[in-house]
């Protein structure tokens, strides 16, 4: 196999492993935005919980200054 011929293989391969990325990224990136439209305003919900409980916790655990 000459040279010539290995870069333009590999030039090929490359091309196609592209197509196969993109493709799977594509899939990929619509999956996130499925689950985000079914689940994110109930992860928001428990985020923000999470986060109002903490800073309670913060606040009584924070000694009384006068």
């Amino acid at each position: 196999m000459t040279e010539e011929e290995i870069r333009k293989r590999n030039e090929e391969r490359r091309a196609k492993l592209d197509d196969v990325s993109r493709r799977n990224m594509e899939k990929c990136a619509a999956f996130i935005a499925r689950m985000i439209e079914k689940y994110g305003r109930e992860v928001l919900a428990e985020i923000e919980e999470e986060e109002r409980q903490a800073a309670a916790k913060q606040n009584s655990e924070s000694p009384v200054t006068n």
